[in-house]
Order: C-alpha cells, then structure tokens, then sequence
C-alpha cells in the first residue's frame, strides 16, 4: 500500500481548515463529488445513510466537492445546503486534490487505513454494495 497524499482543505459547513492530520489513526472514507453528476448524488444519498448510522471513530467520512469540475460557482455548496447532507464536506482546491489522488472521474471513493495508506480505490463505475466489501477488512486493521 502506499502513502495517501496530504490534503488542507475548507471545510463547506464550519468554514475552518481540514487536514489529512486529523484523521490520523482512524480509518477513512474519502469521496470525490460533483453537484451535477447522477453517480454523484446517488452515490451521496447511499453514504449518507451509512454514516448515520456510524461512529466516526470506528470509520470517518469526509466529502470533498471538486469545485474545479463544477459548472457555475457555489454548487456544491448550494447542493449540500438543499439536501441537507450531514456527511462532513470539504472544496477542493480547483482539482488539485483530486489529482494528488489520481482520480479519473466523479464520483471517486478512496478508502485509507488509519496508519494512512490508500487500501482501495475506487472509481465512477463503481457500486457502492462493492464498496462496502472492503470496508470490514479496513476497520478491522
């Protein structure tokens, strides 16, 4: 496995700094997303079910919005606040995380160990039933 790359990103709901930093120790479950992609909100509305009904200790989620994908300013925001998404959320910085993760499309689940190596990912084609497979073996790491 290797080392997943270091991100700071905003945070969409608390308007502070993220980091990869903080997640150390917990494994994690990072998506990739845009506001106009049908994968996308599918993809969104499935995790988000997940993650009520998950500690954030046992597996943390974070959304990253890759604004640099987006068709018009503020839609993933504008997104977030219409569905009311819970998830944490975080922009990209244009594309630039999304390309240190070398993603190929949206929606992108990248799944990291809490020692902070990519154990999966996955791309836009992708259930998220096949998914879920691989989450048990990162929790029990």
């Amino acid at each position: 496995m290797k080392q997943a790359p270091v991100f700071s990103l905003y945070d969409l709901y608390e308007g502070q700094e993220v980091t990869s930093e903080q997640y150390k120790g917990i494994p994690l479950m990072l998506t990739f997303w845009t506001s106009w992609c049908p994968d996308s909100q599918r993809d969104l509305q499935k995790k988000e079910i997940l993650y009520s009904k998950l500690d954030d200790q046992t597996l943390a989620m974070l959304n990253i919005n890759v604004i640099g994908r987006e068709r018009k300013p503020r839609a993933g925001q504008d997104y977030v606040n219409a569905h009311q998404l819970l998830i944490p959320m975080v922009e990209d910085q244009g594309t630039d995380t999304y390309e240190r993760f070398r993603c190929q499309g949206v929606p992108t689940t990248v799944l990291i160990t809490a020692d902070g190596e990519i154990a999966q990912q996955f791309g836009d084609k992708t259930t998220f039933e096949e998914i879920m497979k691989h989450v048990a073996p990162l929790l029990q790491s």
